[in-house]
């Protein structure tokens, strides 16, 4: 049976770093002060790290004048002697460190263990305690022994692999949209992105997040995974084929498409393309957090993905036993989530949200980062924040030029451009010149129709 703690080599450690006050760097970048099951050694590693930050020489003596009491209350100048006098080489000092590590990490499983036995003792819905238990073990295999401080040389080696790789045609920026405009603003959607796509009941950010996950599942040969909490996948599946094959939904919805020749050979190949395509869908209402980041974990270890697309975050359940004062705080706790689980799949997320209804009375409706609904909190979490806004006149409605506002992006400038939403295909397009759609001026009759004769997808 392992033992949960190693005393000898929690000293060794700091025996070692006595003697060889060169190996803080090594060690001090994989081990830390919490993994010591010791305090007082634990105390006396920080010390030596201490010690040597200041260009000291972390001895006895050193060590006691940095702190005189260890937490226990003993004295540190009488363990560190015993210490640096019991260990008489450095030469497996690291070797020590791992150990250490290890059993920090076996007591965690332990106590990891000891929840999951909790869990199955409450009451609760059988589903979202597994889905907790598997977070729970998930956080565990997550963590590593890769250092938190590179240096400089190290950060930039994958910089200049990217660079030559893109500069050969090999890797693209980021996941692209389909969409030109829009896409020379955002530059791609990048790997651990949280991107949020928010606007009003009927705006299209589900048809620009749906758009996103065919365009880059069909056209480039990716794997996407979406949550549709709110539409069923049958739903799903026949906007994607409307928006795929250009057959409006009516025509689908009533079979009518079956009459006529045209349609049916575009319905087919849609179906062809989409039937081969890497798009995963789950529409089980009513899911937690816990149940979805357990689900995408999953799905990402049975096939890597490369993209998430979650409809949307008002509809996220709470976690039995959370306690979060207020929905804001709880969609906050959503949001650092799903911008944790981009990072460790090492994908971009993208999560839809609902504005609030007070952009609809104001004066000024284009739309801001505070009017995402229940949660400032989203707004600081995301990469990239895209907000879709309908104008009310008219024309401009019905022929569903939208306004896209890319309101953040951490790794390029905001801006704006204008989509025209085809409702009845499920599927935004490009206009001819969207620089001339501004949101404030008044368009000459007929002017848009014109133009959007030149638009493309």
């Amino acid at each position: 049976m392992r033992p949960l703690t190693a005393p000898e080599a929690e000293a060794g450690v700091v025996g070692a770093l006595m003697l060889n006050p060169e190996m803080c760097e090594k060690v001090g970048a994989f081990l830390d002060r919490i993994h010591f099951a010791d305090p007082d050694i634990g105390a006396m590693y920080g010390l030596c790290l201490m010690a040597r930050s200041k260009g000291m020489v972390p001895d006895a003596v050193t060590l006691s004048e940095l702190l005189s009491t260890l937490p226990s209350g003993s004295d540190t100048l009488s363990l560190a002697a015993q210490i640096q006098m019991g260990v008489t080489s450095s030469a497996n000092g690291e070797v020590y460190a791992r150990i250490v590590v290890e059993r920090y990490k076996a007591r965690q499983l332990r106590d990891v263990a000891q929840q999951i036995h909790e869990l199955a003792n409450s009451r609760g819905k059988i589903r979202d305690q597994i889905a907790q238990a598997q977070s729970l073990v998930m956080d565990l295999m997550s963590a590593d022994d890769a250092p938190e401080v590179i240096s400089m040389r190290e950060a930039l080696r994958p910089v200049f692999d990217e660079m030559d790789a893109r500069y050969n045609g090999k890797q693209a920026m980021g996941l692209e949209f389909g969409l030109p405009d829009l896409d020379k603003i955002i530059r791609g959607l990048r790997p651990g992105n949280l991107a949020v796509i928010a606007g009003r009941p009927g705006s299209g950010k589900t048809v620009l997040g749906v758009n996103l996950a065919m365009y880059n599942a069909i056209r480039k040969g990716k794997k996407a995974l979406i949550f549709s909490l709110e539409m069923s996948s049958a739903e799903l599946a026949k906007r994607a084929l409307s928006a795929e094959s250009g057959i409006p939904q009516t025509h689908i919805e009533t079979g009518d498409a079956l009459n006529h020749e045209d349609m049916i050979q575009s319905v087919t190949l849609a179906v062809s393309r989409l039937s081969d395509s890497g798009v995963r869908m789950c529409d089980k209402g009513g899911l937690t957090l816990s149940r979805i980041l357990s689900i995408a974990r999953f799905q990402h270890r049975a096939e890597p993905l490369d993209l998430i697309i979650i409809d949307y975050l008002g509809l996220i359940n709470s976690d039995p036993g959370s306690r979060h004062q207020n929905r804001n705080q709880e969609l906050g706790a959503v949001s650092r989530s799903l911008k944790a689980l981009a990072k460790e799949l090492n994908i971009p997320i993208v999560a839809l949200a609902q504005l609030n209804r007070s952009i609809e009375s104001r004066g000024e409706t284009r739309p801001r980062m505070s009017d995402l609904r229940d949660s400032g909190e989203i707004e600081q979490d995301a990469d990239v924040i895209i907000m879709a806004h309908r104008d009310s006149k008219p024309e401009r409605g019905e022929l569903g030029i939208t306004d896209i506002e890319v309101v953040k992006c951490r790794h390029a400038t905001t801006g704006h451009t204008v989509l025209s939403l085809q409702g009845d295909k499920a599927r935004f397009v490009a206009v001819a010149d969207p620089s001339r759609y501004d949101q404030e001026q008044e368009e000459p009759a007929g002017s848009i129709k014109d133009r959007l004769r030149g638009g493309r997808r």
